[in-house]
């Protein structure tokens, strides 16, 4: 949401401009899919960022496509310019990766779409004016895949540091794997300089090497102070646990790590970002499968303490968060659910983010929810799986 103007994608490879007060399209423009293959055919998965260019001040677009990463008129939706991120050849790769902006430069992350086969994982940077790509780092040696980088890159507040949360190896036990792979820093946080130089890097103990699907799909979070540089990173694992380590220089071991779901199942895992209130010092996350008390949940929503990883509140869902919930300035926190391992159906939720109570059940026609909502200029805007877009008065 900018200027009221509402910029979203679909999986068809539409990407369009919403007029904020009508819902009216103002344009649209059709992007790139992946080619049919082993894959699905995918278009749009991730969410825009809308800036000002840096040289022109013109404010532009800057949206993943499936392989490439454009820049758009905010305005008109021409093309500024538009980069293939992934390899020129194969039909594995697919931009999961939402774009992160920040001192000029764009960052994405590089993945396959699926594991038929895995991609070689890392992080793309470009000019943000030009497109051009000026460095690029890989998860995993030369001639080896996995590793992707399927969430978005994490920032500082100037660019100068980077962090990143990696995808899982290629493991023979269920995967095609080129002779000699090496998992490099697969199944890991990463922490990279502002020209992609890696600095440090930890690996999530015990998930290798078993053929589960435990790699990090949830973005890095920066927090842990109510003032000046985050003193912590923090990631969910797909195994269900969150790992916070020390942001700079990067832990060699974790600060605190916590159950929050279940493993990795069918459609259900633990992806979704933390949400952290710096002015309060207040850390929230969503997940999926769990057990509150002696009752079991498709999903739910935490308050966390920053510093030792303990409950505050503990909310129980039907359905798993699997997108980033939000905080409003309020105190309201807006959760979407998505799968429902057990029973009840998907939906989007308005919590206390003091206490946990929910205070309504929004009508979202019990569809899916994957999509972050997203509060703005007096709104709350939740993009459904299946039953269009909803704007919703305060």
């Amino acid at each position: 949401m900018v200027a009221g103007r509402v910029y979203i994608g679909a999986e068809s490879g539409v990407f369009y401009v919403l007029d904020e007060t009508t819902g009216a399209v103002v344009w649209k423009r059709q992007l790139d899919t992946t080619p049919s293959g082993p894959c699905p055919v995918r278009g749009i998965s991730s969410t825009a960022a809308v800036l000002p260019d840096p040289v022109t001040g013109t404010r532009t677009v800057y949206v993943s496509g499936a392989r490439y990463l454009y820049a758009l008129n905010a305005a008109t939706g021409a093309v500024a310019w538009k980069t293939e991120i992934g390899p020129a050849s194969g039909t594995t790769y697919y931009n999961w990766s939402s774009p992160t902006v920040v001192g000029g430069h764009v960052y994405v992350g590089l993945a396959s779409g699926c594991d038929t086969p895995l991609a070689r994982g890392g992080v793309v940077e470009l000019g943000q004016h030009t497109g051009q790509v000026l460095h690029t780092w890989y998860s995993v040696p030369a001639g080896s895949i996995g590793g992707g980088v399927w969430s978005s890159v994490a920032a500082s507040a100037g660019g100068s540091d980077l962090w990143v949360s990696t995808g899982n190896e290629c493991d023979p036990t269920i995967n095609t794997c080129p002779a000699g792979n090496q998992m490099g820093h697969s199944l890991s946080i990463v922490h990279l300089s502002a020209s992609l130089q890696l600095l440090q890097a930890w690996q999530a103990p015990g998930t290798a090497g078993h053929g589960h699907d435990w790699d990090f799909g949830s973005s890095p979070t920066l927090f842990g102070t109510t003032g000046g540089t985050p003193a912590d990173v923090g990631a969910c694992n797909k195994n269900g646990t969150y790992y916070t380590l020390a942001a700079n220089p990067l832990g060699r071991a974790p600060v605190w790590m916590k159950t929050i779901g279940a493993p990795a199942g069918s459609l259900t895992s633990c992806i979704a970002s933390a949400v952290w209130n710096g002015p309060a010092g207040t850390l929230y996350i969503g997940g999926d499968g769990t057990t509150i008390g002696a009752t079991s949940y498709g999903g739910s929503i935490r308050q966390v303490n920053p510093t030792t990883g303990s409950f505050i509140w503990q909310t129980g869902l039907p359905c798993a968060v699997m997108g980033t919930p939000t905080l409003d300035s309020a105190g309201v926190l807006a959760a979407g659910t998505y799968s429902c391992p057990k029973s009840g159906a998907p939906g989007a939720y308005l919590i206390n983010a003091s206490t946990g109570a929910i205070l309504t059940t929004l009508p979202v026609g019990s569809s899916r929810v994957f999509g972050q909502p997203v509060f703005a200029q007096g709104t709350l805007l939740v993009a459904t799986e299946t039953h269009g877009l909803y704007d919703f008065a305060p």
